[in-house]
């Protein structure tokens, strides 16, 4: 029998459950729309998603906004970091015409406009990005973490709460996060399948919800492992409906897709 979480929202109003594999759009439907944009997440919804995934960095006055990349380069065409900018100056630039003239003036969202608008909707796959020296207050605990649960509290209901899950490569700011908010599941991203033993402390393995891998680095014998020890495993790129197939012959939980449009349509 699949496993089943309740979700409230469209996808599973009124208590509700939702069937493992979740069909997650990767920064939304970025196949379609500019990565980790609001045309990217509308879409995403609209193709028939359970949820977005996206990635959040702390602005240089610390306001948690969604990028990916460490340096604005490849997207807004300007060699410097989104920790090195004001909210401020981020907002002026285009974000959308790297994509296409389609989408030229599309802005950079903050986390607070992502809650408000699709906390309700669905699931969302938060990614904190730690970044080369991810910030700490006095006492060590990640800034990022703190900023990031501080928004979930005063913008997400707490029916709402439940939809969420805290993901990042960084096992310390997962820690920082769960400290914080210790009802949000958490899911450590991984670059590839590794043994058990001897690679994360009891606490950390206690503290996961979850993995989240490349697809291209996924194998059977990982999905058993997790399933074996009570954690689920997420894949992300995984863009063509024979992948997801394989995925989810494999007991994969959560497929993360940069293409919901072409997964989703062919999805049993």
């Amino acid at each position: 029998m699949r496993k089943e979480r309740p979700i409230p929202g469209k996808n599973g109003s009124n208590g509700g459950l939702l069937d493992f594999p979740w069909l997650i759009a990767h920064r939304g439907a970025m196949a379609e729309a500019p990565e980790n944009g609001q045309a990217a997440f509308d879409l995403a919804f609209c193709r028939g998603a359970h949820g977005i995934e996206f990635d959040v960095q702390l602005t240089a006055d610390h306001v948690p906004v969604i990028f990916h990349d460490d340096s604005l380069e490849r997207i807004a065409g300007i060699k410097k970091r989104v920790s090195g900018c004001t909210l401020e100056s981020l907002r002026k630039l285009d974000l959308g015409k790297w994509f296409s003239d389609r989408y030229a003036g599309s802005r950079i969202m903050t986390l607070t406009q992502v809650l408000q608008r699709y906390a309700h909707q669905g699931l969302l796959m938060i990614e904190l990005k730690a970044g080369a020296a991810p910030p700490a207050d006095r006492n060590g605990r990640s800034l990022l973490a703190a900023g990031v649960m501080e928004q979930i509290d005063l913008h997400v209901p707490a029916c709402f709460r439940r939809n969420l899950y805290i993901l990042s490569f960084d096992a310390g700011i997962l820690t920082d996060a769960h400290e914080l908010a210790p009802d949000l599941p958490c899911i450590l991203n991984i670059h590839g399948p590794w043994p058990f033993s001897g690679k994360l402390s009891r606490k950390m393995q206690q503290l996961i919800r979850g993995y989240c891998l490349p697809f291209d680095r996924l194998t059977r014998k990982f999905v058993d492992q997790c399933h074996a020890a009570g954690h689920i495993v997420a894949v992300y790129s995984c863009n063509r409906p024979a992948d997801a197939d394989s995925a989810r012959n494999m007991g994969v939980d959560v497929i993360m897709t940069d293409a919901p449009a072409e997964v989703i349509k062919e999805a049993p």
